[in-house]
């Protein structure tokens, strides 16, 4: 068995180890769960009777918002991660709606939604799912906020739910991991497979786990607590270094291809107290974009496309689904790994 190490970029993550601190802690007080759409789904039962709509960005992750129509009648509004703000004049919640805000990418400030916010009687609720620990995050003024973590975090599962404002939140429910198990299974897997301890075909055995423990997760209609190890490895908060490593990999990324013909930096900055999820190119075309994404994959560099929007879906947000790629760049990766994901987007 070779015991050089495998190089990949991507896809989900490997068991890193416990992680360094110093940690930007958690708020408190907080509701945990297994998934951040059973956290949004629990407040909305918890929240009183006459909560009658849930406003949800037009661009959005649609398996999410599909689980979330069994608890409450979803409504849409214009916002995508191109404009500088929402279009307040598709967002008329009434009294005791509940308006969905995105931290899209983790790029954006919070500003024009507190300004928003003070003229509304609606329930605000944020999702920061992109950047847990951004300076919106922290110095929150909305009713509820929600984070999935394991968009950032090496966890097979985890959610938060707390107030900005100190309002009741609903008790922590019971815990129902299955597939969390054999998603941890998969990342340690995994782990052996990049250092080169596990053979090749390890990593058909680690993906069928990951999608068979990923495919119990969408079918399971119990909202669930976070796992217990999951809950252990999340209590001391987010390491200050991992964040400062994505920060300079994003940097050094759209750095490299501003200049680049082919996709361009959906986004070229971002408020110092943030840290964005990774680099997102944007495409001329569909055609292009997937392309580009194969031969991506080819080169065993892994990219989520946020978010697959059915046909039904507004053709602007379908539009810009259709061509754009988030280039992973996290806490996983060095300036060398960087460096190498460029030069195989330039050839």
């Amino acid at each position: 068995m070779s015991q050089l190490r495998r190089w990949e970029i991507g896809s989900e993550f490997h068991w890193m180890g416990l992680p360094p601190g110093p940690f930007v802690p958690w708020p408190e007080p907080a509701s945990w769960y297994l998934l951040g759409r059973h956290a949004v789904a629990d407040l909305l039962r918890f929240l009183p009777a006459q909560t009658r709509r849930l406003w949800v960005p037009s661009y959005f992750c649609h398996d999410v918002t599909k689980y979330w129509e069994d608890f409450v009648q979803v409504r849409n509004y214009v916002d995508d991660p191109r404009l500088p703000k929402p279009n307040w004049s598709t967002l008329q919640p009434a009294p005791g709606d509940v308006v969905l805000a995105v931290n899209y990418f983790g790029i954006r400030d919070g500003g024009s939604w507190r300004y928003w916010r003070e003229r509304k009687t609606c329930i605000l609720l944020e999702d920061h799912s992109h950047d847990p620990a951004s300076g919106w995050a922290r110095n929150s003024k909305a009713d509820y906020a929600f984070s999935s973590l394991r968009k950032t975090m090496p966890v097979p599962d985890g959610a938060i739910l707390w107030s900005p404002r100190g309002l009741p939140l609903p008790l922590t429910p019971a815990v129902d991991g299955s597939g969390s198990a054999l998603k941890l299974a998969a990342m340690i897997w995994k782990c052996e497979y990049l250092e080169g301890r596990a053979t090749a075909a390890a990593k058909s055995v680690y993906r069928k786990w990951q999608l068979f423990g990923e495919d119990t997760f969408q079918q399971s209609t119990v909202v669930s607590s976070v796992t217990p190890y999951s809950r252990e490895y999340l209590a001391p908060g987010v390491p200050v270094n991992w964040r400062r490593r994505r920060a300079a990999n994003v940097r050094r990324l759209i750095r490299q291809l501003q200049t680049w013909s082919v996709g361009q930096p959906l986004f070229h900055s971002w408020p110092s107290d943030n840290v964005p999820l990774g680099g997102v190119l944007r495409f001329s075309s569909p055609e292009e974009r997937d392309l580009v994404r194969k031969r991506l994959e080819d080169s065993n560099i892994y990219c989520p496309v946020h978010w697959p929007a059915p046909a039904h879906c507004n053709p602007v947000v379908r539009e810009l689904a259709a061509t754009i790629l988030t280039i992973p760049a996290d806490q996983r990766y060095r300036d060398r790994d960087m460096d190498r994901v460029v030069r195989i987007l330039k050839n």
